[in-house]
């Protein structure tokens, strides 16, 4: 009987290690959620946006994300503006925030949010390897186990959000400004 004691006590030692490291964050998606900090650090918001009160960052796709985003974003703020966090649905409503990180790699869900998100003052951040061609503004990539980004400023320009030259230098740049000569 004392010997069984040991061998529980094990077993449940064993079980919690195993649920840790279950749980354990994703470093790329800690990664991501630096980087999506920065840029709202770097962004320039267009008006009309509120005066007063947070900025509104929506995540749809893996919940996974949304918690490593979540734990980057507790108690910052931008401009003496807190950060607020929202879970989305596939099919985001344009006026609910002003970033959304599409954290999912399915093309319809994609083009359909992208498509409802076009004409809003929203800067849409993804990590898919057509997230620009599909209309999305800034890409996340991993390239030789570092972390690097693409920017379509023609999607930029359409949201009315600037970034800082000072963000953009370290990306991709792909398309123009407009007024841009070519």
């Amino acid at each position: 009987m004392i010997s069984a004691i040991p061998a529980r006590v094990a077993g449940l030692v064993l079980l919690g290690t195993i649920a840790c490291a279950s749980a354990a964050p994703d470093p790329e998606d800690e990664l991501k959620a630096a980087v999506v900090l920065r840029f709202l650090q770097y962004a320039e918001w267009p008006q009309p946006l509120p005066a007063k009160g947070p900025i509104k960052v929506g995540v749809v796709g893996r919940s996974s994300f949304a918690a490593a985003l979540r734990r980057t974003l507790e108690g910052k703020t931008v401009d003496n503006r807190a950060i607020e966090l929202a879970e989305l649905s596939a099919s985001p409503d344009s006026q609910c925030c002003q970033v959304i990180y599409f954290a999912t790699a399915s093309k319809p869900e994609l083009k359909r949010a992208l498509t409802i998100v076009r004409s809003a003052h929203v800067l849409t951040i993804g990590e898919a390897k057509d997230f620009l061609d599909l209309g999305g503004a800034v890409n996340l990539l991993t390239i030789d186990g570092h972390m690097g980004f693409e920017v379509d400023v023609e999607a930029l320009d359409r949201s009315g959000v600037g970034i800082s030259s000072r963000l953009l230098r370290f990306g991709q740049i792909r398309g123009r400004r407009k007024g841009d000569q070519g």
